[in-house]
């Protein structure tokens, strides 16, 4: 069986100690313990920077082992959990643009998850995972797919509903469904800390464009108007959604 234990850590250091071990991280002020599974080494990716760059697909940044999730995303989340749960406005805030794109330059031309924890803003990190997010070449819940979870959120009858979104949460493909339940997972615990004032539908708010997005490449502005409120509903159902249910794609054991 695998040991669980509790520390305070960098990034760095945290990402050093993740070897065959479910490392819980104690947050200092909130003690928020959150598992978060191990790093596996990076893996190379395209070298696109310059204004307006986006990165590829999902799974071309995330290990084909479970749980299948990009070491950027881990890397975020660690670091967001261990000094952004008590910080209000938690990811409505924009930290800086500058250093975003700093981070981001500098993950696309070395394929390093920069070091996280010399950022001093968390504000900047959060946008940092946003921008990862919403650039990709295609929404985390794909092209595909998009179109059927927007309109399962919008079914009238909860039950037929959740068990729609149910369907094609197992339909996406692996990386795609182990990150989103990570990232539910991790905002579920954003929500529960009452100091960071974001409920569900605030965060609902922040993550509906950017995980959700639209069914198409290059939306028109109607399409992006009507989507909108689609798109805050999909995020309100997943982050009700119960988190035993999401836990079974973030752990090892698959």
């Amino acid at each position: 069986s695998m040991r669980q234990m509790s520390v305070e850590l960098s990034s760095s250091q945290y990402i050093n100690k993740l070897s065959g071990i479910d490392v819980m991280v104690s947050h200092l002020q909130c003690r928020e313990l959150c598992p978060l599974p191990c790093t596996p080494n990076p893996i190379g990716c395209p070298l696109k920077v310059g204004e307006g760059c986006v990165y590829d697909v999902l799974a071309d940044y995330a290990p084909d082992s479970s749980p299948s999730i990009p070491p950027l995303v881990i890397s975020c989340v660690s670091e967001i959990e261990q000094r952004g749960l008590c910080e209000a406005g938690l990811y409505r805030l924009s930290g800086s643009y500058v250093q975003v794109k700093e981070l981001k330059e500098e993950f696309l031309l070395t394929n390093m998850v920069p070091v996280l924890n010399e950022v001093e803003n968390i504000n900047t990190v959060t946008g940092f995972l946003k921008d990862f997010l919403r650039n990709l070449k295609e929404p985390l819940l794909t092209f595909r797919l998009t179109q059927a979870f927007m309109d399962a959120a919008e079914v009238s009858d909860e039950e037929n509903s959740f068990s729609l979104l149910y369907q094609s949460i197992s339909d996406l493909p692996k990386a795609n469904r182990d990150t989103l339940a990570f990232l539910v997972l991790h905002l579920q615990r954003v929500a529960e800390s009452l100091e960071t004032r974001m409920d569900i539908h605030n965060l609902a708010l922040v993550f509906g464009p950017t995980i959700v997005g639209h069914a198409v490449p290059n939306p028109d502005l109607m399409t992006i108007m009507w989507d909108t409120n689609r798109q805050i509903k999909v995020m309100e159902h997943l982050l009700t959604m119960p988190s035993n249910y999401w836990d079974q794609f973030v752990t090892e054991q698959q």
